[in-house]
């Protein structure tokens, strides 16, 4: 089970590093433009953003879903860490389709001084819901932590994005016009 989560972290972690360097992308047009008062222009760059981490790692999830004994085996070939591999990166394959809004606006917050607004993804899901799971489900709860805590994530993340959304297009609307 440690050698089967191990290699189906591996995977996914580099899966995520994609994703993470898409959101790193937005960061300096976040910060520039939100400090500019072009409003706008985070508001554009947030779902442009999005929508290119969701065509990129869900396209990396759907392709992952075809083949996940194979990934798992070309790390260990054992018959029992390829099943329970198997298994495991099926579930966090799933996560790959909310991480994209959960990680920009993470960006989006970090990158215009509104830190407490950004999830910290490890601390405060992850872990928690890592334990809980494991000590109620067994390995199905390890196997499944890391998706849950992602989804988890995404639901507490939505709420802060939409509001500063909107509240940008709200500011963009009282600019005035030069």
């Amino acid at each position: 089970a440690v050698a089967a989560m191990s290699i189906v972290n591996r995977i996914c972690m580099f899966v995520f590093s994609v994703g993470l360097g898409i959101g790193q992308g937005f960061q300096p047009v976040s910060a520039f433009n939100y400090g500019a008062k072009k409003y706008g222009r985070v508001r554009k760059g947030f779902y442009f953003t999005i929508t290119a981490g969701e065509v990129l790692l869900g396209a990396i999830a759907v392709l992952g879903m075809f083949f996940p004994a194979q990934l798992v085996a070309g790390f260990q070939n054992d018959p029992e860490v390829v099943a329970i591999g198997e298994v495991a990166l099926r579930v966090q394959l799933v996560a790959l389709f909310f991480q994209p809004m959960t990680v920009c606006a993470n960006m989006m917050f970090q990158s215009i001084g509104k830190n407490g607004r950004a999830t910290l993804r490890s601390g405060l899901c992850f872990i928690p819901v890592l334990l809980l799971l494991s000590n109620t489900m067994g390995l199905t709860g390890v196997e499944v932590s890391q998706t849950v805590a992602d989804i988890l994530s995404f639901f507490i993340s939505l709420p802060f994005a939409l509001h500063f959304l909107r509240e940008l297009d709200q500011r963009e609307k009282e600019r005035p016009k030069i």
